[in-house]
């Protein structure tokens, strides 16, 4: 007596699968900035006065004479100057990047024998 029965093979077949997923990536950039601050400068300047005055004096004739003076001052005064620097700066920013890799995957399913 002779019996049949059917046997059962796992197939495994290889199946790509993308998978994705959200990550956060440092973007870096320069940034030119310009810093000014005051400086106290001191500007002097020689300023000159002419002071003259006439004498009339009279004697048998009359006689003009002219006195004059010259004086120097100096001045100065403290301005404040504007000096500007321009500098750079890094900067840095997280960006949500979305990154995604290809996986394979066993897919097992029963074949029958032929």
């Amino acid at each position: 007596d002779r019996k049949c029965s059917t046997v059962h093979d796992t197939e495994v077949e290889l199946v790509p699968r993308q998978e994705c997923s959200t990550v956060k990536v440092p973007r870096t950039e320069s940034v030119p900035e310009q810093k000014c601050n005051q400086v106290p400068e001191q500007k002097c300047e020689t300023k000159y006065e002419e002071k003259c005055s006439t004498y009339n004096e009279k004697q048998c004739e009359t006689k003009y004479e002219k006195e004059c003076e010259t004086t120097y001052q100096e001045q100065c005064e403290t301005v404040n100057e504007q000096v500007c620097d321009t500098t750079s700066e890094t900067k840095t920013e997280y960006v949500t990047h979305t990154q995604c890799t290809l996986v394979t995957e066993e897919q097992c399913h029963d074949a029958p024998e032929q």
